[in-house]
């Protein structure tokens, strides 16, 4: 299993979690491949914050590790410089302002698209959507995070991703598609942009009516129960291409802070498996296409040679696994830092019998056997769309 969109929040805020506690949950969980995101503090957005991140996870990951660099107005050619070398495993966009510093405007994502070389991947949310609806709710204590953060500030962000993506041909990979709106405007550029897409485990399984207040508040957010439902028509049409966590662990304690200053962000890179094995239990979808979206489309589309298959040449990363009866998720079951996750109670399937990263059995039926394990960086090749 790839997972390509996690926040391990190291450098910065270890207290969330680090190298070691997120990639022990990772492979507990049957992940045997990451790729963090840029959003740590400091962000990483040069080559030298970029390489004190590496040499984090060369200590301390578990699992393979991607490192993506984020795009910001004065870093572009440090982004050609991270791409061309093969470092980097893709540029991160954010046209909306979301956990950290990181946000670029149109003029910028524009230089992006004529100026910088490899995948993109996107955080699609329109900046001044977000901005009029945070100002409308400004004097509210409590409002519905699904509405500060209106689905239509997802599908205008990208509605303009999709014409710069077909306007240049540039590879883009939008992350954490959450609404109904998104995939209509995707599917109608589907084999003519080279656009790729992921969705997340927390907007297949939770809506608005699921509850749990600021234990559920992530950006974007939690979507109507429509929209739930039209994630799940899309992977089942093969219209998401892969499944991406978006882990990004907070404390209870930040949890349970007032609405507006309650961090958003849900951990998951270790329920993952258990969900969708679950689903597969429940015949919403099958094994074949679960190795589609957690293996072989991430390999694929991020370039990484040697990871996705099982195949003489390949490197030795795979799980072996049972379909036995669901169970209900325990808190015990845990392993990130933060030792909470908003799919406690559900019914899901046990972690895998046995988890390999390299040849080596890192992890049985969700603990750790060999913690001197220690992952390689994922290089990407020729980046393309699937």
């Amino acid at each position: 299993m790839i997972d390509t969109h996690v926040h391990f929040r190291s450098p910065g805020h270890p207290h969330k979690e680090d190298w070691a506690s997120g990639t022990r949950a990772a492979v507990s969980g049957g992940v045997t491949t990451v790729c963090d995101m840029p959003n740590t503090s400091p962000p990483t957005l040069t080559r030298a914050i970029w390489e004190e991140k590496r040499a984090l996870a060369a200590a301390a990951s578990r699992a393979n590790y991607g490192l993506w660099i984020g795009a910001a107005a004065e870093n572009l050619g440090e982004l050609n410089e991270l791409m061309d070398s093969g470092d980097a495993c893709g540029i991160k966009v954010f046209m909306g302002a979301s956990t950290g510093p990181l946000l670029v405007d149109d003029a910028t994502l524009v230089r992006v698209f004529q100026e910088t070389r490899g995948l993109l991947g996107v955080h699609a949310e329109d900046e001044a959507l977000l901005a009029g609806a945070r100002e409308r709710f400004a004097g509210n204590p409590s409002p519905e995070h699904n509405e500060v953060r209106p689905p239509s500030a997802a599908a205008a962000a990208v509605k303009r991703l999709v014409e710069l993506s077909r306007a240049y041909q540039r590879a883009v990979h939008v992350c954490h598609v959450s609404t109904s709106a998104e995939l209509a405007i995707l599917e109608d550029v589907r084999g003519v942009a080279p656009v790729t897409t992921e969705a997340t485990p927390h907007h297949l399984w939770l809506s608005t009516e699921t509850g749990q207040g600021n234990f559920t508040k992530c950006n974007p957010p939690i979507r109507d129960e429509v929209d739930r439902r039209a994630l799940w028509t899309a992977v089942r049409r093969n219209r998401i291409d892969t499944i991406g966590s978006d882990h990004a662990p907070h404390t209870r304690e930040e949890k349970l802070l007032p609405y507006w200053d309650a961090p958003c962000g849900i951990p998951g890179v270790e329920t993952t498996f258990p969900l969708l094995i679950a689903a597969i239990r429940q015949g919403r979808l099958s094994i074949e296409r679960m190795v589609q979206l957690c293996a072989e489309a991430p390999a694929r589309i991020f370039g990484f040679h040697r990871k996705g298959w099982i195949k003489p040449g390949y490197d030795a990363d795979f799980l072996l696994f049972t379909e036995t009866e669901l169970v209900k998720l325990a808190t015990t079951d845990l392993l990130t830092r933060v030792a909470w996750s908003p799919f406690v109670g559900h019914k899901v399937g046990v972690k895998p019998e046995q988890v390999y990263v390299g040849g080596r059995l890192v992890a049985q039926r969700g603990h750790i056997v060999d913690d001197d394990v220690r992952g390689s960086l994922v290089r990407p090749g020729d980046a393309r769309a699937s």
